[in-house]
């Protein structure tokens, strides 16, 4: 009788597990679905439509995809859909606990670190030079773990660049703070900057239009007004309604203006 037992326990539990992993494996398809479905809406510039689709998953704090699909949603609605800053302030606030969850569930993930860093340089915006000055060197850090990680990926060379070339542009005051602040405070140069942009370029040529963008920015900041014009014209002369492409095809067609 207790072999019995024993053995119609073992049958039932095996059963359970049987019908939780099945149940666990139709969860995982459904969640693939929901991210292809998340990422092409992302891609065509359509982010509020997305973010609903994705909320009813945000309690899976220990998955990282969930967590910085999240917080790249609540940043790029925040960024470039909200007029409102008490709003765009929350939405920051929002993505970037999603973003520090995503990189707890996995320290190894490009995508996690990528827009931990992303968020943590915006959301800094929102406590003034002091807190984004503070920030600096952990932004940075989180864009050099995203290469670490794939180095194949040129979005995160594109933020490198972007990272030098506002630390290089940096206006006298806030270096000033930043003495204050670090012994060794954030330094770049122009020429660093590039040199990213350009690594952006040949791993996946004419993946941005804000890689063309920058590009015609360091140029003309080097002095190199032909080659800035080359990648300002590229970058204005791009038929996309991508919010984040709009704003870079028009601050390029102002600059081209003024060269």
């Amino acid at each position: 009788d207790e072999l019995y037992a024993a053995g119609t326990c073992d049958y039932y539990f095996f059963g359970i597990n049987f019908i939780l992993g099945s149940m666990a494996s139709a969860d995982q398809d459904q969640l693939k679905a929901i991210f292809t479905q998340v990422d092409e809406l992302y891609a065509a510039g359509k982010s509020p439509e997305a973010l609903p689709l994705l909320k009813p998953y945000s309690n899976q704090s220990d998955n990282s995809e969930v967590q910085w699909r999240l917080a790249r949603l609540q940043y790029t609605i925040g960024k470039f859909f909200t007029k409102d800053q008490d709003a765009a302030k929350k939405l920051s606030v929002e993505a970037l606990e999603a973003a520090k969850k995503a990189v707890a569930a996995d320290e190894r993930s490009c995508f996690a670190h990528k827009w931990m860093g992303i968020v943590l340089g915006w959301s800094s915006d929102f406590e003034g030079s002091k807190m984004k000055i503070e920030n600096a060197y952990i932004v940075r850090d989180h864009f050099l773990k995203a290469v670490e990680c794939n180095p194949n990926d040129p979005v995160s060379y594109h933020l490198l660049g972007v990272w030098c070339y506002k630390v290089a542009e940096m206006p006298w005051l806030q270096r000033k703070l930043a003495e204050v602040i670090f012994t060794a405070p954030p330094s770049s140069s122009y020429e660093e900057a590039l040199g990213h942009f350009v690594k952006a370029e040949q791993v996946q040529p004419g993946f941005y239009v804000s890689n063309w963008l920058y590009l015609g920015k360091t140029y003309s900041q080097l002095g190199k007004k032909t080659d800035a014009r080359e990648w300002l014209s590229k970058a204005a002369g791009v038929k996309s309604e991508d919010p984040k492409d709009v704003e870079a095809m028009h601050e390029a067609a102002v600059l081209l203006a003024k060269l």
